[in-house]
């Protein structure tokens, strides 16, 4: 990146392919010229995917899908005529590791097909994130009922295949994105409960996580708590990024909404409690953050609280609403 005056231009590259993005037409062609100085190009103008992902440019907004490559999963797998289904993961369904008792089918179709989910839930469709992580848990032994379950998952993509996020051109905001944190206590294997976080910027996500926590928590407290720590390394990742591109006013805090009052009382007050006393020092950084005010913690309630959608399976109505709140939405 670099800048002249308010002007600037962002060179992404990713192997041998490269996004130029500029303010003007004036830098995007320097930018061009000082590149083809230095290597062979070949300018194919406005970009229509990269890395596997589509994209869909207009004046206002910007959309990423990746239609074409659930397309191709779906038809190698036989399913792209399959009957859809509403949702990645069945609510009313507890998975366990191999519940038939069975050496399970040790092939390596099962990773494989994850491996693809993997990509596209990281790349463009957090909706299906916890569902692809939940069943990564099952990879060295699946059985009948992971099987079933990893066909739900692209039964759910036959139906929203052309899904995508968009961003917004939005009216200059001081806070330019913000965060939701949530976790799902004791709701994976060995006790452990699951954090999710995404951070919402232009109406859409722009980055998200599900993953079962590192340490067995006590209660949902301190597993809301937990989850409030790790969504707050990922905003100052985030406004390092966003200062260094200068979008983003260091003495503002980035907002993260939570929605247990326990958890957010302890983020806020780092007085010693005898019931806190056991958490792990890692997990207090967040006191420190807020303290200084790099990072603001807010309350909602749990209907609002959008990374719902990435500690568990929800039901229909729930999940879309989440879902919609993320910015995906049929192209």
């Amino acid at each position: 990146m670099w800048r002249d005056d308010d002007d600037f231009v962002i060179l992404a590259v990713w192997v041998d392919d490269m996004l130029i993005f500029a303010t003007t037409e004036e830098l995007k062609n320097k930018a061009i010229a000082d590149v083809e100085n230095e290597w062979e190009i070949t300018d194919i103008g406005v970009p229509t995917k990269i890395v596997g992902i589509e994209l869909m440019i207009s004046p206002d907004t910007i959309s990423i899908s990746s239609s074409s490559y659930i397309n191709s999963i779906l038809t190698k797998e036989g399913l792209d005529k399959s009957n859809a289904v509403s949702t990645p993961l069945d609510p009313n369904i507890t998975l366990v590791p191999n519940p038939e008792g069975t050496d399970g089918n040790r092939s390596n179709d099962y990773a494989r097909v994850l491996g693809e989910l993997q990509y596209i839930a990281n790349a463009t469709r957090p909706d299906i994130t916890y569902a692809v992580n939940r069943l990564a848990s099952y990879t060295s032994n699946p059985s009948i009922q992971h099987y079933t379950a990893l066909k739900r998952i692209l039964r759910y993509l036959s139906g929203t295949r052309d899904y995508c996020i968009t961003y917004r051109a939005l009216p200059e905001k001081i806070d330019f994105f913000s965060g939701y944190a949530d976790a799902a206590y004791a709701n994976a294997e060995q006790n452990r409960s699951v954090t999710g976080y995404v951070f919402i910027a232009g109406d859409g996500a722009i980055t998200w996580s599900s993953k079962k926590q590192i340490s067995t928590a006590l209660s949902s407290v301190q597993a809301e708590y937990i989850a409030l720590s790790e969504a707050s390394r990922e905003a100052c990742w985030l406004r390092n990024l966003y200062t260094e591109l200068g979008w983003l006013k260091e003495d503002m805090p980035t907002v993260i909404k939570g929605d247990n009052d326990g958890s957010i009382a302890m983020a806020k007050n780092p007085k010693f409690h005898k019931r806190t006393k056991h958490i792990a020092v890692r997990w207090h950084w967040i006191r420190e953050l807020v303290q200084e005010g790099t990072v603001d913690i807010d309350t909602c309630r749990d209907p609002d609280q959008t990374a719902d959608i990435l500690t568990k399976a929800l039901p229909r109505q729930k999940h879309l609403k989440h879902t919609t709140e993320m910015g995906l939405a049929p192209a």
